[in-house]
C-alpha cells in the first residue's frame, strides 16, 4: 500500500469517528428552559365542621377514596390527574349527611381548596 492510500483511509477513518462522536445521542438529563408539565392536582381541605368527614374524587362517573379530615382540622390530598377533565368532591359526614360540590374542570397543576363550614348546610355542595 503506498502512503498516499493509507493517509485517504486513515483520514477516512477519522471521518467516520469524528462523525460518530458528533452524532446527537439522547439524554435523560433535563433540558434548559423545558418545564415539566405537572400530573397532579392538589386538594386543600379546610374542615370547620365539628364532625370527621370522609372524601371521594368523582371523574367520569368513577369514585375514588381521597381519605378521611377530621373535625377542626385541615388536609392535603394529591390526585393523579392526567389532563383537562370534570372533578367532583363528594363530603360524606361520618355518621351525618352526605353532598357533592358542583362539577369544575381541573387541569394538572392546579390547587383546589374546599372548605367544610361550621354549620354543615352552609357548605356549598349538592345534598343527596
Amino acid at each position: 500500500m503506498r502512503i498516499p492510500q493509507i493517509a485517504a483511509v486513515l483520514c477516512a477513518a477519522l471521518i467516520v469517528t469524528l462523525a460518530a462522536c458528533a452524532s446527537p445521542k439522547r439524554s435523560d438529563a433535563p433540558r434548559p428552559f423545558v418545564e415539566a408539565r405537572p400530573s397532579t392536582v392538589q386538594l386543600l381541605v379546610q374542615n370547620r365542621n365539628f364532625s370527621d368527614v370522609r372524601l371521594y374524587a368523582e371523574r367520569h362517573g368513577t369514585r375514588k377514596a381521597l381519605g378521611t379530615v377530621t373535625g377542626k382540622q385541615d388536609a392535603e390530598f394529591t390526585l393523579d390527574w392526567p389532563g383537562h377533565d370534570p372533578l367532583q368532591i363528594v363530603i360524606d359526614m361520618v355518621a351525618g349527611p352526605r353532598c357533592t360540590t358542583p362539577e369544575m374542570l381541573v387541569d394538572p397543576g392546579d390547587i383546589l381548596e374546599l372548605q367544610i363550614a361550621v354549620v354543615f348546610s352552609d357548605t356549598t355542595c349538592r345534598r343527596g
